[in-house]
Formats: structure tokens, C-alpha cells, sequence
């Protein structure tokens, strides 16, 4: 459904009074709402990103927009991972014939979900999050969609950076605070790992956060350290096979 210019700047310019010193949770709780109603969709949510490197939710407009960001967060899967780790917009279409996420597929089932749009939120040059909607029934985007989601990301990054100048307390600012500092780490990281690997941004992305997982380390610690040279973290699984392999051998030898 093609969105007319003239209504998204009365919808942004509805929110342009919003003030994040007054509680960031709310002022994004409006925006959730807000972009629901302009897309004419089922719900919408934001996520951003913690020092783990993991989207996490962070507002929704209604509980069925919570639980498909829960399910995204708890699995790793969906547009909102896609359009993070690749810094663009991701879409579904129709669930029935894009079935790219098993797990999260059955999500979406559940909440009668059939189409979604994510776009990433970005802020000084880094993603911090991102910005998602929702609808019931197939949709196929149109590019004007896609144009006005990623213009109210940016009144999203504009707020959250009010919010840090701010100062602003609370669980969501924490939040915050941990993506602004290690945006440009990871996605410097990022761009090592698809040097050394010729991978693409989602697999560099992904096999940092396995690394991560593995070594049972932050997201962030990883990261700094692939940026100064190291390769990644062994799998701890495969590095004591490694070692049973060569004590084996060593007895053998003896």
C-alpha cells in the first residue's frame, strides 16, 4: 500500500513534540503505535542491540508485536537479524512461500503473521536497532513503505540520541548506551571477518556472534579482538576434541 508523502509528514510531525526526558519508554511506545497506524498494520515494534551483540526488545505497540520480537530475540532469526546485520531493509512478503526461518516461522503462525518489514536504525554511522512492522495478511511493499520506515527510523535515532545527551536513566537507556558503544567495534569486526572469509555482512555477523557464544565471551570482547588481528575463538567442543586427539596420539607415541 503506497504511502502518501503529505500523511507521513503529518504523522512525524504528530510526534515531533515527543520528549525522551520525560521517559523513553513511553516516547517509543508512541512511535510503535504511530507507525502501526500510518502502515496500516497489524503491529510494530523497535529492537535494539545490547553489549552482547543481541537484538533484544525494546517496544511494541501490542502484545503480539512483543512476542514476535521475543521470538526473534530468543531465536536469531527473522528481518529484524537480516536488516541489523546487513544494514538494510529486510522483508517478508508472504510466510507461505518464503519459508526461511523454520522456528520463527512457527512464531509468526501463532500470532497470525503473515508479512513483515524491518528496517535497521542507525545513529552516528552505527545500527543500533531496528524498526519493524507487521501485517496479518500477505503484502507485497511498496518502495514507499520502505522510504517512509526507514524516515521514521530516523526520527527513532534522533530521539534516542536526545535521550543520551539527556542523560536519560533506566532499563532502556542502558540499553542504548551499550549499542552506541560498540556499534562501530562490531561493525568493524564485521568487515575484518568478511575480508579474511569472503563472507557476506550476515554470515560475518553470525559467525562472530557464534565465536562469542562458544568462548562464552561478550560480543563486544570478540570483536576487539578480531579488529586487533586475532582470529576468532575456537569452539570450546572442538578445541577439546583437538586435545583429546593429541594426548591420544602422544600416548601412542610413548
Amino acid at each position: 500500500m503506497p504511502i502518501d508523502p503529505t500523511d507521513l509528514a503529518k504523522s512525524i510531525g504528530a510526534l515531533g513534540s515527543l520528549d525522551p526526558e520525560r521517559g523513553l519508554a513511553p516516547t517509543l511506545q508512541q512511535i510503535a503505535d504511530s507507525a502501526k497506524q500510518l502502515f496500516a498494520a497489524d503491529a510494530a515494534g523497535l529492537m535494539l542491540v545490547d553489549a552482547e551483540g543481541q537484538l533484544r526488545w525494546a517496544s511494541a505497540s501490542d502484545q503480539t508485536a512483543q512476542t514476535v520480537e521475543d521470538g526473534q530475540e530468543r531465536l536469531a532469526q527473522g528481518p529484524c537479524a537480516v536488516a541489523f546485520s546487513q544494514r538494510l531493509p529486510a522483508a517478508i512478503r508472504n510466510l507461505h512461500t518464503e519459508p526461511d526461518w523454520q522456528e520463527f516461522t512457527r512464531v509468526l503462525l501463532s500470532e497470525g503473521i503473515c508479512a513483515a518489514l524491518s528496517v535497521p536504525v542507525e545513529l552516528d554511522g552505527g545500527v543500533i536497532g531496528t524498526l519493524d512492522i507487521y501485517a496479518g495478511q500477505p503484502r507485497d511493499w511498496d518502495p514507499s513503505e520502505v522510504a517512509a520506515l526507514q524516515a521514521y527510523a530516523g526520527l527513532v535515532a534522533s530521539l534516542l540520541s536526545a535521550a543520551v545527551t539527556a542523560e536519560v536513566k533506566g532499563r532502556l537507556a542502558g540499553q542504548l548506551q551499550a549499542a552506541l558503544e560498540h556499534r562501530w567495534l562490531i561493525e568493524q569486526a564485521k568487515g575484518v571477518v568478511m575480508g579474511r572469509e569472503q563472507v557476506d555482512a550476515q554470515t560475518a555477523f553470525e559467525r562472530l556472534r557464534g565465536a562469542a557464544r562458544s568462548s562464552t565471551r561478550r560480543l563486544a570482547d570478540v570483536a576487539r579482538d578480531v579488529t586487533a588481528g586475532q582470529p576468532l575463538p575456537t569452539d570450546r567442543r572442538d578445541l577439546a576434541k583437538g586435545n583429546a586427539a593429541q594426548a591420544k596420539a602422544r600416548e601412542t607415541r610413548s
